[in-house]
C-alpha cells in the first residue's frame, strides 16, 4: 500500500556556533530603550528592531534560512520583513497565535534556563480534536498528534511556516529566558507578465 504524505509541515531547527553574551547585553539595552509591547506575550517584547543593528546576527542566520526556503519551491525571493526580542521572565507566557502577512517565522534562543517553557506548535487541521479525540488514540504519532513540542535550548534557530500556530508554556524558572522573534516575507517573481 502506497502512503501519500500530504500537507505536510517542515519545522527546521539547527544550533548555532556563536555568542550569546554580547546579544544578551544589548537585549537588555533594547528594553531600556522600548517601552515593550503586547502582542501574544505576557513578558516584556522590544518593537521591531532595526536590522542594521543586528547585520552580523542575520548574517549567521541566513544560510539556514535559505536553505529551509529552498523546500518550498517558491518562484519568489525571500526578504527579512521584521524581528523583535523577547524576555520571559517567572511564570510569563506566549499564547496561541501565529504570524500573518508573512511566509516564514523563526526564533533564535539566546538563554533557555531549565523549565523556562517549550515551545509547543498545533496541528494545522484545527478540527483534529473534533475528529480524533486523544482519548481515543493509542499512541501518538506523526498521523495524529494534535500538538507537538520542541525543547528549547540556547543557540538554537528554529524556522516554521507562519501559518503554524504555537505557544510558549510558562517561565518557572527564577532567570529570565531570552530570544529573538522573526518574520520573513516573499517577494514575487512574475514570469509570465500579461500587462505589458
Amino acid at each position: 500500500m502506497k502512503t501519500h504524505q500530504l500537507f505536510i509541515t517542515p519545522v527546521c531547527s539547527q544550533f548555532l556556533d556563536f555568542d550569546t553574551k554580547p546579544y544578551i547585553k544589548r537585549i537588555y539595552e533594547e528594553e531600556k530603550k522600548h517601552k515593550g509591547r503586547f502582542r501574544s506575550n505576557t513578558g516584556f517584547q522590544t518593537g521591531d528592531c532595526k536590522y542594521d543593528d543586528y547585520k552580523d546576527l542575520f548574517e549567521i542566520i541566513k544560510p539556514h534560512t535559505i536553505e529551509y526556503f529552498k523546500k518550498f519551491e517558491f518562484n519568489a525571493e525571500l526578504y527579512l520583513t521584521n524581528f523583535w526580542f523577547n524576555i520571559n521572565r517567572y511564570k510569563d507566557v506566549n499564547v496561541l497565535h501565529h504570524h500573518p502577512q508573512s511566509a516564514i517565522s523563526g526564533v533564535l534562543y539566546f538563554q533557555v534556563p531549565k523549565d523556562s517553557g517549550n515551545i509547543i506548535f498545533e496541528n494545522p487541521n484545527w478540527h483534529i480534536d473534533y475528529t480524533w479525540s486523544s482519548e481515543r488514540i493509542r499512541n501518538f504519532n506523526d498521523y495524529n498528534m494534535q500538538s507537538y513540542y520542541i525543547q528549547s535550548a540556547d543557540k538554537l534557530l528554529l524556522l516554521f511556516p507562519s501559518y503554524l500556530r504555537h505557544y510558549v508554556k510558562p517561565n518557572m524558572s527564577k532567570e529570565d529566558r531570552i530570544c529573538m522573534s522573526f518574520n520573513l516575507g516573499v517577494r514575487w517573481q512574475v514570469t509570465n507578465n500579461i500587462t505589458n
